[in-house]
């Protein structure tokens, strides 16, 4: 795969009361393979702001870490049957996010990146929603809109 890649995220939460809310998200970034580990790095204007978040995603198929870095800080670390804690960092205040991570799934193929993550999540050590998060790159260069 090149370098130069599309990103689509794509997440959904389902709460305790089964309402889900989704989003994604298309963004052009750059794409490296070093030590066995994959690594997306892009950027995310904030809605609202000329301000942008810069994040990075490191991954196999056992462990995932994302890094963002701008207004929103946090590194979220999601490793198969583990949970793991971080501190969320926001221009209003700063939050702890649990990630109990159940799932990680992860498809590597010549000209595209397929990896999938199923989790719960927590804030401030209560329970919030099951999620799941599918992350796909592809060259910039074999891709339409």
């Amino acid at each position: 795969m090149n370098k130069d890649v599309l990103i689509t995220i794509k997440g959904l939460h389902f709460d305790s009361t089964n309402n889900s809310d989704d989003i994604e998200v298309i963004q052009a970034g750059q794409y490296y393979k070093r030590g066995g580990m994959h690594y997306l790095v892009y950027e995310e204007p904030l809605e609202g702001s000329k301000e942008v978040s810069k994040n990075m995603i490191k991954f196999n198929d056992s462990s995932v870490s994302v890094t963002k870095k701008g207004p929103f800080t946090a590194t979220m670390l999601f490793e198969e049957a583990s949970k793991n804690l971080t501190n969320y960092t926001t221009p209003f205040g700063s939050v702890v996010i649990g990630l109990d991570t159940h799932n990680i799934e992860l498809s590597d193929e010549a000209e595209s990146l397929k990896l999938k993550v199923d989790y719960s999540l927590d804030i401030n050590y209560e329970y919030m929603a099951d999620c799941n998060i599918s992350i796909e790159a592809r060259s910039a260069e074999n891709t339409e809109f």
